[in-house]
């Protein structure tokens, strides 16, 4: 067992990875700079040496790993001679860039992911993270995994040669092939009037090695509702649908999830990620959530155009937040491919200006409601049309070419486990403005983050209408929020996966500290029909990453697919729902007021006379009955 490099080189940053202080340890540099991540190279002269126009103050990486084809993000500070301190972007004449690329650093053979520290010189010749590791190798790595021995004894020292090879003199570089399992070396150094090299004010950085690329998407079996839409006319007539919340980098600290490596938490590592699995999927509609808005513009936007899809962008109501050197929100993005899809309008639903609008009423305590109420939270809502697809019937929604209407609504509803009453407050007014901007009419997916479970106050409200009387979130009211809702809602929505599998995912969050189910794709059960949902993976499966985020999941949520197509039959009506027979199978045509498990005759707990709950109307109907309060 040996430490295949040596350790003969000046300290380096103290602030840095382990791994990255290990480099630095074996590839050099000079006098440290510990609160600033990186080096000074200044040499002592006799004299004073001249000052540069600017000096290098702070220079840090904002990912410990590079990525291949991914531009290492990286913060440079200057500082004037007049003491005036700013960030250069790349424009500041007086400052250049050398990038290098160091020696070979052998990844572990049982964590690729994780460079080497160790190496057996004896048996296995293969390289280790950790004395774990190398004894785990020692005592069971397959012979077919071990390194042929070097047919010299000085092998072994002439693969440690430490060697750096310029690769770059730009501010920002994309690692290549060349440089998997390398470390790379940023040498920022300031000039003087003249143009030549300054002797004080410089530093360097290293990064940790060079990781390739992630592996391609996992594929994901479809579970299919029955019925005939397996036949070739069925399926020109299919759309599919993916809906996503997949975790903005303003949220992942290792504060947050200590168990996931911080490499793999980086925007570098899990963009790749999440891009293959949106283009694996090949959805027609993508509806994402916590989608920061630099993420959107420089990534999704142009990743996913090259694909044929065209997205809208609608960001939280709050304020902007400072992250990795610039001010930036997060929000909902909506993607539709431009071949089968055209946009006709936009809508969006402010959670709280409409608070501010309906809580007006009642100025006694409205300041107090309002305080609660407003968390930024938003829903975007897209009309489109199919340009592929035209109405058979009159009573189908038709756009101005002639084709099918949908509408999509993209929300992320409140988080905080304390505020159920605020959970349900956004779900009434996300109904309420789907029906008061004339979209109730128009066939319409209800995609989201919905922070509730399937026994929730918001899912009974959006799958049913109303609410349970004894529903025990609706005794959590601290401040009288509910008192100001006035009715149900007419939509008649359904759940993809409840009707297509029988049962809601069994996890579309899981964290060490929530495993559950929060996400879901509502669907107008008498306008669309669900024909088929992609398989969730089972605990069993997630549990082998420890939780989510990980290595090769890059969000804490899990994606949900499903595929529809238009309804071609006339819907029963309303009395005639709860008893008529889909012919697209499982699933019926259910939502609005009709339940979708009870022992009771219409649905309700405890049958036709069950008392259902519409908050603030103080109003009691039976389940299954027609009537909607104003």
């Amino acid at each position: 067992l040996k430490q295949p490099f040596s350790a003969a080189a000046a300290p380096f940053c103290s602030g840095l990875s382990a791994q990255r202080r290990r480099l630095a340890r074996m590839f050099g540099g000079a006098s440290s700079d510990a609160a600033n991540d990186a080096s000074d190279e200044g040499g002592e002269d006799e004299d004073e040496p001249e000052l540069p126009p600017v000096q290098v103050v702070r220079a840090e990486f904002r990912s410990n790993r590079p990525v291949v084809v991914s531009e290492v993000p990286v913060y440079v500070g200057l500082q004037e001679k007049s003491g005036r301190f700013f960030e250069d972007r790349g424009i500041c004449p007086h400052v250049r860039y050398c990038w290098s690329r160091g020696p070979l650093v052998k990844p572990c053979i049982f964590h690729p992911q994780n460079a080497s520290q160790f190496r057996d010189v004896t048996k296995t010749f293969q390289f280790y993270c950790s004395r774990e590791c190398f004894l785990r190798g020692w005592h069971s790595l397959p012979k077919e995994h071990w390194n042929p021995e070097p047919e010299n004894p000085g092998g072994l020292q002439d693969e440690e040669k430490h060697e750096w090879v310029k690769v770059a003199e730009t501010r920002t570089y994309c690692p290549t092939l060349q440089d998997i399992d390398r470390p790379l070396r940023l040498d920022i150094v300031p000039l003087m009037e003249d143009g030549s090299d300054a002797k004080v004010g410089r530093m360097f950085i290293c990064t940790g090695t060079v990781m390739p690329t992630p592996n391609e998407a996992r594929t994901r079996r479809m579970i299919s509702n029955g019925g005939a839409h397996l036949s070739a006319e069925w399926l020109a007539k299919q759309f599919k649908v993916m809906d996503w919340n997949v975790l903005a980098d303003l949220y992942t600290t290792e504060s947050q999830y200590p168990y996931c490596e911080k490499w793999a938490l980086s925007w570098s590592w899990r963009k790749h990620l999440i891009i293959k699995e949106l283009k694996s999927m090949a959805a027609d509609i993508i509806t994402l959530q916590e989608v920061q808005k630099d993420a959107f513009e420089d990534w999704f936007r142009p990743e996913l155009a090259e694909m044929g899809y065209e997205g809208v962008f609608q960001p939280k109501k709050r304020e902007p937040i400072f992250h990795r050197g610039k001010y930036t929100s997060e929000g909902c993005a909506t993607f539709y491919k431009t071949t089968r899809f055209r946009k006709l309008e936009k809508f969006v639903f402010d959670y709280d200006k409409i608070s501010l609008d309906l809580l007006s009423v009642r100025p006694q305590d409205a300041e107090q409601c309002l305080k609660r109420a407003s968390k930024g939270n938003v829903a975007l809502a897209l009309v489109l049309e199919d340009l592929t697809l035209q109405p058979l019937h009159g009573w189908q929604a038709v756009g101005p070419s002639g084709g099918h209407k949908l509408c999509v609504v993209n929300t992320h509803i409140c988080a905080d486990p304390r505020s159920t009453d605020v959970k349900t407050w956004q779900a009434h007014l996300l109904a309420t403005s789907i029906e008061q901007n004339g979209l109730a009419n128009t066939p319409m997916l209800v995609c989201g983050d919905f922070n509730s479970t399937p026994d929730s106050a918001v899912y009974e409200f959006l799958r049913q209408g109303v609410i349970r009387d004894d529903h025990p979130e609706i005794q959590q009211d601290p401040c009288g929020l509910l008192e100001y809702l006035k009715s149900g809602h007419s939509l008649r929505l359904n759940s993809a996966y409840e009707a297509c599998a029988g049962e809601e995912a069994e996890h579309t969050n899981y964290t060490e500290e929530f495993k559950g189910t929060l996400d879901y794709i509502f669907f107008s059960s008498d306008s669309l029909a669900v024909l088929a949902v992609s398989q969730v993976d089972d605990a069993a499966t997630l549990s082998k990453d420890v939780a989510l985020p990980s290595s090769s999941r890059p969000s804490d949520h899990v994606s949900l697919v499903s595929t529809f197509m238009f309804r071609e039959e006339c819907p029963p009506s309303a009395g005639q729902m709860s008893a008529a027979v889909s012919p697209y199978g499982r699933g019926g045509y259910g939502g609005g007021a009709q339940p979708s498990t009870s022992p009771g005759a219409n649905g309700g707990p405890g049958g036709a006379d069950s008392q259902v709950f519409v908050p603030g109307a103080h109003i009691y109907e039976p389940y299954g009955g027609n009537r909607w309060y104003s």
